[in-house]
């Protein structure tokens, strides 16, 4: 492996890459072409981007200074509400993220594991859902600088220059500014974990000065971001997302299936699911799921003295993922978007393994035949499930399969078949979302809103008068039940709830122009 010290050394790299990444480029081209002409999903799509008039104030958003409002101000400002515009743009940032992780490979395990790492991880289909899920660019974006400032660092330890440990901080500073998202904190735990068992032989505690840069930068960040923002990321779990922090399950229980269902969506990435969430764990099932946890900290803890290369691998999966271990619940315990920079490392672990299989066993062409068995069924794998990304239809269909008892997804098919005008389904699809989860405010809001549609007052504002109740943050509901009574001639409750619902939602377009109708009526 040729030694890679200096800028120019990089460089070169790259340059003699230049045709295996074109290779790269295409294969994620082919495997995710199909998403390129997919919808706007029912999943966050709406109010992230559709609904965002904030992103429709493009200036407003670049005096923000912050990149992943700006990217997509940018994309809407040059195409207009435009899928395909969102869609392109991650294949293309999932296309560089690929590119780093070959460099990345490439300056700890070397070139032919580098290719074989790049190559699974280009079409993993774990990282389908982060590649066709518009709403999952952010952590595309992100994988850049966490990847970037990695590199450098990996430079630093190999060369010892120091320029290079310093601009790898200074690329994390910049991921923390420019995104400001408390998921790049992962970052320096990983950088601990590639120092003390990637490149060193035994535990240096000398080396805490060189982490000392990252942990300051950590440290502010969370004092002047994280803290003042922590208490709204609660509010909206537990009342968008309807999570009951307090009630949650405790961090000890919730560890084995964490890393359970991580090592499940890694190693036999066949059930995929946007929602893993709604089944029932017997006394069994979790029990398998203690002695799978057992298992991979064991082994890890184990190769510590056989390999510490793999066991650092091996911790940066997980260590990668830390929001989900958070004592406090900040993130969901699973999702798949979680485990796009772990399964980075992941693949590694397997380049490695399957090269010391040929090596071992010596035979000709191991390597060749399981890398290209393995590709062939993460390709067909991510072309499926990226065929499930498409649009929300296909995307619930799909997800009433691997989680039938989720309350979430049946409100969402609901909104499906809404949209379609089948408002019959529509209700039928809420009202089991509902048997799911009966204190769930959003779907009782839906049925309201169906019957209101199908022009049924009575049995609208019943429905949304509960969900206002139980939800008194859903102005959609306030402008609704405003809606209803403006028809019944109750001008001044009408007047009421659409005060209320620019209360709750301050320049709301909907209840403005309402307030301004009924202002006019009262006038005259």
């Amino acid at each position: 492996m040729e030694k890679v010290e200096t800028i120019k050394d990089l460089a070169k790299v790259l340059k003699n890459n230049l045709l295996f990444f074109a290779i790269l480029a295409v294969t994620i081209i082919v495997v995710y072409g199909n998403i390129a002409n997919g919808e706007f999903l029912n999943l966050d799509d709406n109010t992230g981007i559709i609904y965002n008039q904030d992103l429709r104030d493009f200036k407003g958003t670049l005096n923000n200074l912050s990149l992943g409002p700006i990217y997509a101000a940018t994309i809407l400002k040059l195409f207009g509400l435009n899928p395909t515009a969102f869609h392109v743009g991650s294949i293309i940032f999932h296309i560089i993220d690929t590119i780093l992780i070959f460099v990345l490979a490439y300056l700890i395990l070397g070139k032919k594991e580098a290719v074989v790492t790049s190559l699974l991880f280009a079409i993993h289909p774990v990282n389908s859902e982060t590649v066709g899920w518009i709403s999952s660019r952010g952590y595309l974006i992100n994988s850049i600088f966490i990847i970037t400032t990695l590199i450098s660092f990996v430079v630093y330890k190999n060369s010892k220059n120091k320029k290079f440990l310093y601009t790898s901080i200074g690329i994390f500073t910049l991921n923390l500014l420019s995104m400001r998202d408390p998921w790049s904190l992962i970052t320096p735990f990983i950088i601990m974990a590639l120092d003390q068992f990637v490149f060193e032989k035994k535990i240096e505690w000398k080396n805490i000065k060189i982490y000392i840069p990252y942990i300051i930068v950590s440290i502010a960040f969370v004092l002047l971001n994280v803290v003042p923002e922590l208490q709204s990321r609660v509010e909206v779990l537990e009342t968008k997302h309807y999570l009951d922090v307090e009630g949650a399950t405790p961090l000890l229980n919730r560890i084995p299936y964490t890393i359970t269902m991580a090592t499940r969506l890694l190693v036999f990435p066949v059930r995929l699911s946007i929602y893993h969430e709604g089944k029932v764990i017997t006394s069994f099932n979790y029990s398998i799921m203690v002695l799978t946890a057992v298992i991979v900290v064991v082994t890890i803890i184990k190769l510590i003295k056989k390999n510490r290369m793999l066991a650092g691998f091996g911790m940066i999966i997980f260590l990668s993922m830390l929001p989900s271990f958070s004592p406090i619940l900040i993130a969901w315990s699973i999702a798949e978007r979680y485990l796009y920079i772990g399964s980075a490392f992941f693949c590694m672990i397997v380049a490695v393994l399957i090269f010391k299989a040929e090596e071992k066993t010596k035979m000709k062409d191991l390597v060749s035949v399981l890398v290209t068995i393995i590709l062939i069924f993460y390709s067909v794998r991510t072309i499926l499930r990226t065929n499930d990304l498409k649009n929300s239809k296909n995307l619930w269909y799909a997800t009433k399969k691997t989680a039938p008892y989720s309350y979430r997804v049946y409100n969402n098919l609901g909104d499906v078949y809404a949209n379609e005008g089948n408002y019959d389904l529509a209700i039928e699809n809420f009202k089991k979302s509902v048997a799911l989860r009966p204190g769930y405010a959003d779907a009782i809001h839906n049925i309201g809103f169906s019957y209101l549609q199908k022009e049924d007052y009575e049995q609208a504002k019943q429905y949304l008068s509960q969900a206002y109740q139980m939800n008194p943050l859903l102005y959609q509901a306030a402008y609704k039940l405003g809606f209803i009574s403006y028809k019944e001639g109750k001008i001044e409750e009408a007047k009421q709830y659409f005060e209320e619902c620019l209360q709750l939602a301050p320049g709301n377009a909907d209840c403005t122009r309402a307030l301004l109708t009924i202002n006019q009526a009262l006038e005259n």
